[in-house]
């Protein structure tokens, strides 16, 4: 095993230096999205581009991690300490020595203290430091499951630990009384679920900040108003819905949606038989509420990189300025990176006509041989 272990961080190192090198080529967003293609997840994907980019401006942490002596993943932490407070040869030198045989864990702590050591003269304190290391991350992980991943400084951290214990042990007591079906770690995810979207029915927000720092939750929970869009099929010839789903195609149950409408505001859409719904014509350039859902369903994200769409722009692919309509089949889901490509880098929107889906086309690139070498433009002179 531990051969084994060995290869894979070699051939880890080797990955990133491959993609540190097409990122200084290419720029980190090209290599974030080459990493996407080689099978793993998005999230995986940018980080391995974010440890390449940062790695690259260090040799010896390069050359560690080609080596085997850390993993990816420790690579990463010392190359964004490195980033956020820059270290000296000799304090990469004892990381490095250190991260041999330190778990992730561990050398996560010794990369966070050392960093805390450097920076006692920068004027902030221990507190300060941690918050500016805050960071909060939701994405969808394996088998259709979405994970949240958060850390806080130390405060903020007591805070949610007190909140979320206390919602805790009031679901707690009701398994008690109602049969006990939910194990620890369910429990804790459902009132993580309950404390982000829903608020107390009778409170202001003074209350429920001292509710919150107190662990007391004595009061009515209501329904957050959240925005959550859903598609389903009408059947005309059985009078029911079918084939219920997310924006993202993930199927749900109808008894699920069912319940979901007890709490939401609904907003009908229909779509012709080519899944086409509403036209606007060149009444108004902002595409409507209802256009923006319609794009959610139909894109399922952004063209260009698949981000979820809820931080997507609508965009004319057919400019507004040149007679461009304000038409779904006008309009594609752009993340504001890709709208930047399209707009300064000369990317373009396509339409494959197979799949009826929208992906970004980069603009060619020049051929070395289109501009003459300085012998033959001597000659032509």
């Amino acid at each position: 095993m531990g051969e084994a272990d060995l290869f894979r961080r070699r051939a880890e190192g080797y990955l990133v230096g491959l993609v540190a090198r097409y990122g200084e080529l290419e720029g980190p967003a090209a290599a974030a999205t080459v990493c996407h293609q080689l099978g793993i997840s998005a999230y995986r994907a940018r980080r391995l581009a974010k440890t390449a980019q940062g790695v690259a401006a260090m040799p010896e942490v390069l050359g560690a991690v080609r080596d085997g002596r850390i993993s990816a993943d420790q690579a990463g932490l010392v190359a964004e300490s490195h980033q956020r407070a820059p270290m000296s040869a000799q304090d990469q030198q004892e990381l490095l020595a250190l991260g041999g045989w330190q778990g992730h864990d561990d050398f996560k702590k010794t990369v966070a203290a050392r960093e805390d050591r450097r920076r006692a003269d920068d004027g902030m304190g221990r507190a300060e430091r941690q918050r500016a290391r805050r960071s909060g991350k939701v994405f969808d992980g394996t088998a259709g499951m979405v994970v949240l991943h958060a850390e806080f400084d130390q405060v903020s951290g007591e805070r949610v630990k007190t909140a979320l214990g206390a919602m805790s042990a009031q679901m707690l007591g009701d398994d008690l009384a109602f049969d006990p079906i939910r194990t620890f770690e369910q429990r804790n995810a459902d009132a993580l679920v309950a404390l982000i979207t829903q608020q107390p029915a009778s409170a202001t927000p003074d209350a429920v900040a001292g509710g919150v720092a107190a662990g007391a939750f004595d009061c009515e929970i209501r329904p957050q108003k959240t925005v959550l869009v859903v598609s389903a099929d009408y059947d005309a010839i059985e009078g029911r819905l079918k084939s219920a789903g997310l924006i993202d195609g993930t199927p749900i149950e109808l008894d699920e949606l069912r319940r979901l409408a007890c709490d939401a505001q609904i907003v009908p859409m229909i779509f012709a038989a080519d899944g086409q719904p509403i036209y606007m014509g060149r009444a108004q350039r902002a595409p409507t509420k209802a256009q923006k859902l319609a794009l959610y369903r139909r894109d399922r994200g952004c063209a260009g990189c698949g981000l979820r769409p809820q931080v997507c722009d609508a965009h004319h692919i057919q400019p507004w300025d040149h007679n461009g309509p304000t038409d779904i089949t006008n309009l594609v889901l752009l993340c504001p990176r890709c709208h930047t490509k399209v707009h300064k880098h000369g990317h373009t929107v396509e339409h494959d006509t197979e799949t009826g889906r929208y992906h970004l086309q980069p603009p060619p690139r020049p051929s070395p041989t289109a501009h003459p070498l300085p012998d033959q433009q001597l000659t032509a002179a």
